[in-house]
C-alpha cells in the first residue's frame, strides 16, 4: 500500500516514517508539510492511504480531505491530531476522513488505524469513540 504523509512538522514526519518502516505492505511514496501540497500530491501519486495531519498551514488538514475524497473517494485518510476533541474528529469524519488518532499515542495505535481503514473500517482513537455530534 503507498502511503503519503502530510504533517507541518519535519519531526512528526520522520517519526511517521519510523513507524511506518517496519511494515512491510506500507511504502512511503511521499511527504507533505501542508494541505494544499498534500492535494496536489495525491493528484500526482494517487497514495492509498494518507496520514493527514488536521491542523497544517495554507489549507487545513479538514479542507484537504475534503478535497482529496471528492476527487478520489478511493484513497483512505486517516486524520492526525494533538487535539482529542470530539469536535475536530467529527469535522475530519465529516469531510471523509476513514480515521482519527491522537498525537501522542504510540505507533502501535497509528498502525491499528491503519490497519482497520484498509480493511475498509473506521477508527476512532480510544476516548473519542463516543462521537455524539458524527452519523458517521
Amino acid at each position: 500500500m503507498r502511503v503519503l504523509i502530510v504533517d507541518d512538522h519535519a519531526a512528526m514526519r520522520r517519526s511517521l516514517t519510523q513507524a511506518l518502516a517496519s511494515e512491510p505492505d506500507l511504502e512511503l511514496v511521499g511527504e507533505a508539510a501542508d494541505g494544499a501540497s498534500a492535494v496536489k500530491l495525491a493528484e500526482e501519486l494517487k497514495p492509498d492511504l494518507i496520514i493527514m495531519d488536521v491542523v497544517l498551514p495554507r489549507l487545513n488538514g479538514i479542507e484537504a480531505t475534503r478535497r482529496i475524497k471528492r476527487e478520489h473517494p478511493e484513497i483512505q485518510i486517516v486524520g492526525l491530531s494533538a487535539y482529542p476533541s470530539k469536535g475536530y474528529a467529527a469535522r475530519m469524519m465529516d469531510a471523509g476522513a476513514d480515521a482519527y488518532v491522537i498525537k501522542g499515542e504510540n505507533g502501535a495505535e497509528l498502525l491499528r488505524a491503519v490497519r482497520t481503514v484498509l480493511k475498509g473500517r473506521t477508527y476512532l482513537s480510544p476516548g473519542i469513540d463516543d462521537l455524539d455530534t458524527w452519523n458517521g
